[in-house]
């Protein structure tokens, strides 16, 4: 089992792994299957960005579309959630989310609050625009 599958809920299928692709550096993926609430989900992001600041992989794309049943975060679930991967990636690890449109802040709120704790993350509704963005960091 992948480190990340032990850590992450039992219903959850995780495909956390770098990847290469021609012209792009080291990029973790994880791509989640199955149903988990909001905190299972928060965790295994977490868990994601720990995972990639051990091994040195600097950028990770979490593709969130194929889990069902948690909620959309509120307000205040987007802050906490922003603080604590920004103090686990401890400014070594950029993330890039992808999740259904609905789950999208209109104004990226957790997005803007990760910047103000010094955590490169991105949120988008396609796997391809946020590989695009994740690729594009320094």
């Amino acid at each position: 089992m992948h480190p990340i599958e032990a850590l992450a809920s039992e219903r959850f299928k995780d495909s956390l792994g770098p990847e290469v692709s021609a012209g792009l550096e080291l990029v973790g993926f994880c791509r989640p299957r199955g149903e988990g609430s909001l905190c299972e989900v928060a965790e295994l992001i977490r868990s994601a960005v720990e995972h990639c600041r051990q091994r040195g992989v600097t950028r990770l794309l979490v593709d969130l579309t194929g889990v069902t049943g948690f909620s959309i975060p509120s307000l205040v679930d987007r802050f906490i959630l922003a603080e604590e991967l920004a103090q686990e990636a401890q400014s070594k690890v950029a993330v890039a989310l992808v999740v259904r449109e609905e789950y999208i802040h209109p104004e990226k709120f957790g997005v803007a609050v990760a910047a103000r704790f010094g955590l490169k993350l991105d949120v988008f509704s396609s796997e391809p625009e946020a590989l695009v963005w994740i690729s594009s960091l320094s």
